[in-house]
């Protein structure tokens, strides 16, 4: 079970008027709670005879451990219990929450580390106290020491081995159509960059959280501070405890920012679950700032070399992009959902008849990356639109003329590659990529804005513009049932499985 939303909606004095809604500025539903401090974030649970976990972490990038000394840490008092990775010897990695290749199993993240360590920030050991400053306190006391081992900080680096028989390159992707190479050696002209995307992460208001306890009556596991997708991390956390779905129960309340990182089913999870089961107590974690940043999911890591060919007229004849993704430490729930996606990506609204992507996923001693704001879209249009430019410059041709030139027509629609992205084939099903392109520019005043740039610019301000077109991927599924009722009073609910990520859910589901 997931707990679902109920919204009731009462149509506002416009919309009972007109009849609709989209399109109008609408009331929020959900606010009332939030701007009288009535929220309840998972913080706000508490608990009687909860336990609070504090997590010991790696200092070190990369190394063997040699020893862990908890005997401090277990003398103090109100500390209950101190776990290491041999505690917990019997308890399966993380798993993917989508279905991936085998080749990528052995590259699962364990809920504490196991003879190595692979990133500054990764879990060592579990300290559980009666207060949150006592596991605090204790978790000071736990010595680790580590034997450390060359880091790998660069995936354009040689790959190395990331455990006896394995590469720190599990697979590399591959895409394309058309023929690329005789189209390259007839080309008029040939345009490459080689371009770097940093790595970066989200930093919501408010931390991960996370509070486990065991309904011993029921054998009902209930877990708060789920968000995102919640129906899919119950049914990866009950595969890892080996318990039925139906005996796991996420909770979901407000959530203080989600940008992709929040939702996903970490180590922390993963302890204060398996620790509620076994000590029979509710059990409670709360990520600080610091360990966010280290722990939490990071993106975007990406070295590109792409090139072009291209005709005297600036249409692109061909496009291949040979990427590195620094994945991080260990492959998380997502698998290779950000390459793959970035490949699928890439081409974006243009024409592009020959296409080719090599993506080298690999494993680097940082913390390990998955989703954040948009994955694949920014990475690819980044990669696309610089190219685009570079065409532009080389060939003397306005920036947009050259997109003009390369848009898929509204007569082209529907359009069809022969690509998928997760899956899904990729078809532009309608569109009038030049109209929008158009009245965008006509919306920002684009003759005007660079009219004043260029003054600016005689007088040696570094001032400019920039333009670049893209298209998402969305309105697809998987679908989720919904439960309407209406009253006598005309209030209608909805319940519906979806998550709230403070971005006007139930304000859009009424």
């Amino acid at each position: 079970m997931c707990e679902s939303h109920a919204v009731t909606v009462r149509r506002t004095a416009d919309a009972k008027r007109s009849g609709k809604v989209l399109g109008r500025s609408v009331a929020r539903v959900e606010d009332a709670a939030l701007l009288t401090g009535r929220g309840r974030f998972v913080d706000d649970i508490n608990f009687t005879g909860q336990l609070h976990l504090r997590v010991v972490r790696s200092q070190h990038a990369h190394g063997d451990i040699v020893s862990i000394d908890t005997s401090q840490a277990r003398a103090m008092p109100g500390v209950f219990a101190v776990w290491t990775g041999e505690d917990l010897r019997d308890l399966p990695p993380i798993d993917f929450r989508d279905p991936a290749p085998k080749e990528l199993q052995p590259y699962r993240q364990p809920a504490l580390a196991k003879k190595r360590v692979r990133y500054v920030g990764e879990p060592v050991a579990a300290v559980f106290a009666e207060h949150a400053y006592v596991a605090e306190d204790a978790a000071d006391r736990v010595i680790v020491e580590i034997e450390e081992l060359p880091a790998l900080l660069s995936a354009c680096a040689e790959p190395r081995e990331f455990a006896p028989g394995l590469s720190t390159e599990p697979v590399t992707l591959r895409s394309s159509y058309g023929d690329l190479d005789a189209t390259f050696a007839t080309a008029t002209h040939e345009i490459a960059l080689d371009l770097s995307i940093g790595r970066h992460s989200g930093v919501p208001m408010e931390t991960r959280g996370a509070l486990a306890r065991h309904d011993s009556a029921r054998d009902v596991l209930e877990f708060y501070g789920a968000a995102k997708v919640p129906h899919r991390t119950r049914d990866n956390l009950a595969r890892i405890l080996n318990r039925a779905p139906e005996s796991v129960h996420l909770k979901e309340g407000h959530t203080g920012g989600g940008f992709g990182i929040r939702g996903e089913l970490y180590p922390e999870d993963v302890l204060v679950s398996v620790a509620a089961l076994k000590f029979g107590r509710p059990v409670k974690w709360i990520e600080d700032r610091r360990e966010h940043l280290v722990a939490a999911n990071h993106s975007r890591e990406q070295q590109h070399r792409v090139r072009a060919a291209v005709d005297a007229k600036g249409r692109v004849l061909a496009l291949e992009d040979i990427f590195f993704h620094s994945q991080g430490a260990y492959i998380r729930t997502h698998g290779v959902r950000v390459p793959g996606l970035t490949s699928s990506m890439v081409p974006g609204p243009y024409r592009v008849p020959a296409y080719r992507s090599v993506a080298h996923f690999r494993l680097t001693n940082k913390t390990p990356a998955a989703t954040y704001r948009a994955p694949g879209r920014f990475e690819g249009t980044f990669v696309r639109e610089r190219l685009m430019d570079a065409i532009a410059a080389k060939l003397g041709i306005d920036r947009i003329e050259i997109r003009r030139r390369n848009l898929i027509s509204a007569e082209e629609m529907p359009f069809a590659r022969a690509l998928s992205a997760l899956g899904t084939d990729v078809v532009y099903d309608s569109g009038d990529f030049a109209g929008l392109l158009d009245k965008t520019l006509a919306r920002f005043g684009w003759e005007a804005a660079n009219a004043e740039c260029k003054r600016r610019r005689a007088h040696g301000e570094a001032v400019g513009l920039g333009v670049s077109c893209f298209v998402e991927k969305t309105g697809l599924g998987p679908k989720d049932t919904v439960r309407v009722t209406v009253a006598q009073s005309g209030a209608v609910e909805v319940v519906t499985g979806g998550a709230s990520l403070s971005q006007g859910f139930e304000t859009t589901m009424a």
